[in-house]
């Protein structure tokens, strides 16, 4: 295939500590050898200039704005960027990002690849601001060259909800080096938790629904204590949870992790509790480092890895393929399974399929499918 001397350009609003972040900073690792070989200029913009907690591959132009979230500010500075860059298409990651790119790409005249990261309906469900959200999302996203979906669940809400054309989407799950995580899960940190523990990660904001495991583990009484990873503006009221339930002593908040993995390989199992995800990240992660897993069936993602199935409904807790899912916001649901892995027979078996489970999500199926993504649009 023929390719221009246009370049690729990329589009996200930070590289601060989430998981879309790492996945766009892996996403142009992955795609370095294509790039290079193809020798196709790569550039990477921020539209906000905040702390990175992600580093940008070194063979990748990285150009940072400062939009401050702001829409109108964010179109102003990317315009004259992009056109001066005259690129072949822009792949952008996150909502603003993708606004931003469908709104430029008629009017620069380049191809426009959106990447949806979340569920949109359950993460866009808050007053004023998420309305004209969902009705941006509405009017743009079909407009785009390809929507990429971080899964099914993401996929089938961004075609019922928002009108997006079922033969312009692709599902691209997120890409894992199960040898990189082990290596980082091996290095020595000083503050790992008195074992035995179970751990959640995320960040402390309601939608991840923390409130909810802390009151399943307080209802199930196991021996482990509970350790959670995160920082967000729910810390204080979980905190107060906690010993409320009279769990104080037992829970432990160890705050943001750069590297997480030690904490969750010396965890006994993993727990998320989530009321919505895109692609849950740390799921997978815990498969790849062997770790049985318990989550509730939030749109989307779980019911995808765990019973590998889509759309899927459970009752209060169910043993799947691959984990236990549970049913959204049912504490005793949570409580049941948090009390059916203190067997240490069934969260042996769940572990070691979960370690099966995570051979699916290889670099090499990412890289294929990110080129034939691109090629498709650059036809």
């Amino acid at each position: 295939m023929e390719y221009s001397a246009r370049p690729a350009v990329f589009i996200i609003n930070s590289l601060e500590g989430g998981g879309a972040e790492r996945v766009m900073v892996k996403l142009l690792t992955i795609m370095q050898s294509y790039f290079v070989a193809k020798n196709i200029p790569v550039h990477l913009i921020l539209l906000d200039d905040l702390p990175e907690s992600q580093v940008c591959p070194e063979y990748v132009n990285k150009i940072v704005l400062d939009s401050q979230g702001s829409l109108v500010s964010g179109y102003q500075q990317l315009k004259p960027v992009l056109a001066e860059l005259n690129p072949e298409y822009c792949f952008s990651f996150l909502t603003r990002s993708n606004f931003l790119n469908v709104t430029l790409a008629k009017r620069l005249k380049f191809k426009a690849i959106i990447s949806e990261r979340v569920n949109t309906t359950s993460h866009l469900s808050g007053g004023l601001k998420d309305s004209v959200s969902r009705l941006l999302v509405r009017l743009l996203y079909n407009k785009a060259d390809s929507v990429v979906a971080v899964s099914e669940g993401v996929k089938a809400d961004l075609i019922d909800n928002y009108a997006v054309s079922r033969g312009k989407i692709s599902v691209l799950y997120n890409p894992y080096d199960i040898e990189q995580l082990q290596a980082q899960a091996s290095e020595n940190v000083q503050d790992l938790p008195v074992k035995p523990y179970i751990i959640g990660v995320g960040r402390l904001v309601k939608n991840k629904n923390f409130s909810l495991l802390l009151n399943a583990y307080a209802k199930a009484n196991i021996a482990e204590n509970l350790v959670i990873l995160g920082v967000g503006d729910e810390e204080a009221n979980l905190k107060a949870q906690a010993k409320e339930l009279g769990i104080e002593n037992k829970t432990q908040f160890l705050g943001f992790k750069a590297n997480p993995y030690p904490y969750l390989s010396n965890a006994e199992y993993f727990v998320s509790t989530s009321n919505a995800e895109g692609f849950p990240n740390a799921i997978v992660e815990a498969m790849c480092l062997e770790k049985a897993v318990i989550a509730t069936n939030c749109e989307s993602g779980p019911a995808e890895i765990i019973a590998e199935q889509y759309p899927y409904r459970v009752t209060g807790a169910s043993n799947e393929k691959n984990g236990i899912l549970c049913e959204l916001n049912n504490a005793e649901g949570v409580a049941s399974a948090l009390s059916s892995f203190s067997d240490e027979t069934v969260r042996a078996s769940y572990a070691a399929k979960s370690k099966s489970c995570a051979k699916q999500f290889s670099y090499n199926a990412f890289q294929d499918k990110v080129i034939a993504i691109i090629e498709k649009v650059c036809e």
